[in-house]
């Protein structure tokens, strides 16, 4: 064989599991046509579980609004509790926070580490103890939850004794920014609008690690929080649904901020995609052997975890497919030629339709031209960096945690200021 003919044939291998996701795409735009919100009543019982609300924050100024916010919710003020687990280095941003503690301290504990053992969740387990609710509600700092917010997410728990962990809706303050923040958001879109619903309907569901509600005996009967993953949302989620409970997700939307450089926005999503893929294969003898586990579970499961394996696929088909154009011979250009690119570009135009479906859904049709370019330079960079964090989760090797700036933080210091 010839170098091109080499080059073709890798690329065209590479292009089978390609089109094989891009039918999946297609396959769950389909099925989402007849997926029909989830219209169970949760009734509420007028019973009033006591409550901790817990806010993880690193250096971050808007923990401010998110507290401001969960200070208003129209839940009894006896009946909840608001934990601020801070491992602030910024001394400035640390009293900020502190002093809502001095000021509210019937309602706001403030808890401060020197040191940040096991990053997020272990500041989580660190305050646990502390904690003094039967559920527990977890807001990253940038997100704002509405006053009735409570009320709404434990339902859920409150109705049904087999439901661990509710699921809120992810909703957008930034969209708008740049393009990076409209990609962002576009891939939180179709997974909130499209995946979500339909992990729903058959107890699949992952929890975000924020804007959720979490049944503490359940949280401490699998472990807590897993200090070790980088994702410690996905771990503790497929640990639960090993055990047979259920996760619920409500669409209650809850504005949040989404990445606006592109650096924020690559380095969420290799976080993503190791802790993803670790997720599977810490988890892997509960995923195949646990009997409460139904066969559709368990493949929905494994997609969810392991679907980054696609990013070096891409990344291999793109290489060795401008190799093969490159070592050929110049050629004419037909109007057969045209026939099959069309063709090509058809059966791996999955991912765009999704998410033409996830923005009719959300309102935000007007914003598809913006999707087609961010599928066509952000999601290039996106694959490489996604490729490298596959590739060191399989082998298990060392990701390091990367927190996502926000910008609410420079907004915040401006103010006080």
């Amino acid at each position: 064989m010839t170098p091109q003919e080499i080059a073709l044939f890798v690329y065209n291998l590479s292009l089978i599991p390609v089109i094989f996701f891009s039918i999946l795409f297609l396959l769950i735009a389909f099925l989402n046509m007849f997926i029909e919100k989830d219209k169970r009543i949760y009734t509420f019982s007028g019973k009033y579980p006591f409550i901790t609300i817990q806010i993880p924050v690193y250096n971050d100024d808007v923990a401010q609004e998110c507290i401001k916010s969960c200070l208003k919710f129209d839940y009894p003020k006896h009946r909840y509790e608001i934990i601020i687990a801070d491992d602030s280095s910024d001394r400035e941003i640390a009293s900020r926070l502190r002093n809502y503690a001095i000021k509210y301290k019937d309602l706001v504990r403030y808890v401060h580490r020197n040191n940040r053992h096991g990053y997020k969740p272990g500041a989580l387990n660190n305050i646990l103890p502390l904690s003094k609710g039967e559920i527990i509600v977890l807001f990253d700092s940038d997100w704002r939850p509405q006053k009735d917010f409570l009320k709404k997410i434990i339902k859920p728990i409150m109705d049904d004794d087999s439901v661990a962990i509710v699921q809120a809706k992810q909703a957008f303050i930034n969209l708008n920014t740049n393009l990076v923040s409209r990609f962002s958001a576009y891939l939180l879109m179709i997974y909130h609008s499209v995946i979500m619903p339909l992990n729903n309907k058959v107890n699949s569901v992952f929890f975000c690690g924020t804007a959720g509600a979490v049944r503490r005996d359940v949280l401490e009967k699998v472990g807590r929080w897993n200090a070790q993953s980088i994702t410690e949302d996905a771990d503790l989620s497929v640990k639960v649904l090993s055990e047979g409970y259920k996760i619920r997700y409500l669409d209650i939307a809850v504005p949040s901020e989404v990445p606006e450089t592109i650096e924020g926005f690559v380095k969420q999503q290799m976080r993503w995609c190791y802790g993803l893929t670790r997720a599977y294969f810490d988890n892997i003898n509960n995923i195949f052997y646990s009997k409460k586990l139904s066969i559709l579970q368990k493949i929905t499961i494994t997609y969810s975890t392991l679907a980054n394996v696609i990013a070096p696929i891409v990344v291999i088909m793109t290489i060795f497919g401008m190799l093969g154009w490159f070592l050929g011979e110049p050629e004419i250009f037909h109007v057969q030629d045209l026939y099959t690119l069309f063709g090509k570009l058809i059966y791996t135009s999955g991912f765009l339709i999704l998410g033409g479906i996830a923005l009719n859904r959300e309102g935000q049709l007007k914003e598809y031209p913006h999707l087609v370019i961010g599928a066509f330079s952000i999601s290039l960079v996106l694959v490489a960096f996604n490729s490298f964090a596959f590739i060191r989760a399989v082998l298990n090797k060392p990701l390091l945690w990367y927190r996502t700036p926000k910008s609410g933080n420079i907004i915040a210091k401006e103010h006080d200021t």
